[in-house]
């Protein structure tokens, strides 16, 4: 026996009883009426089920609204990875310009494990800052008073000390000399 043998059994026992119900109720008691209806209702949806009926018009209505949330997070993944290999045919394009996108990174402030590099190594286009074309390495160390061969924490605390006293808000406060001091902290820490 299939499954379909038995719900058409059963729906073929619920359209008996809720028959015997509905004529009992009119000529015994009207209540008996109110008992019918659920009896009627569940005989006509094992019915529906039983005849496939219902997972037509499910698969129907599937249809109709869209993609299910499995198919839904494929095409997220899909959109990732399509995203991560744009980012490192970008980072590749980078290289000629003399950055390689590897290496040790000093991020804002130094934070190396911290920085938003993508896969691969490769940074994250999005995640990079305004271009600061106009001032070179050379320029950049000069206004922090720094050798050129100066390291990632020397850069980083001559930066935090001139920011201090040239930062808008202080007593000293430069607002020129401020955007200036971070544009050179932008260009040696890139």
């Amino acid at each position: 026996m299939t499954n379909r043998t038995v719900l058409v059994g059963m729906a073929a026992t619920f359209v008996g009883l809720t028959a015997l119900l509905v004529v009992a109720g009119v000529v015994v008691n009207p209540l008996l009426l109110a008992v019918a209806v659920p009896f009627g209702v569940a005989a006509y949806l094992m019915w529906f089920h039983a005849s496939g009926r219902l997972r037509e018009r499910v698969r129907r209505e599937a249809e109709r609204v869209g993609p299910t949330d499995r198919e839904r997070a494929r095409q997220r993944a899909r959109a990732a990875e399509n995203r991560r290999d744009a980012y490192r045919s970008a980072g590749a394009g980078a290289a000629g310009s003399g950055r390689t996108g590897t290496g040790t990174s000093r991020g804002r402030f130094g934070g190396g494990a911290r920085d938003a590099r993508g896969p691969g190594g490769s940074r994250d286009p999005r995640d990079r800052a305004p271009s600061t074309r106009g001032m070179s390495e050379r320029e950049a160390y000069a206004t922090l008073d720094l050798d050129p061969s100066a390291d990632d924490e020397t850069v980083r605390s001559a930066y935090r000390e001139r920011a201090k006293r040239l930062h808008p808000d202080g007593e000293e406060g430069d607002e020129e000399a401020f955007k200036q001091l971070n544009r050179a902290y932008e260009v040696l820490t890139d």
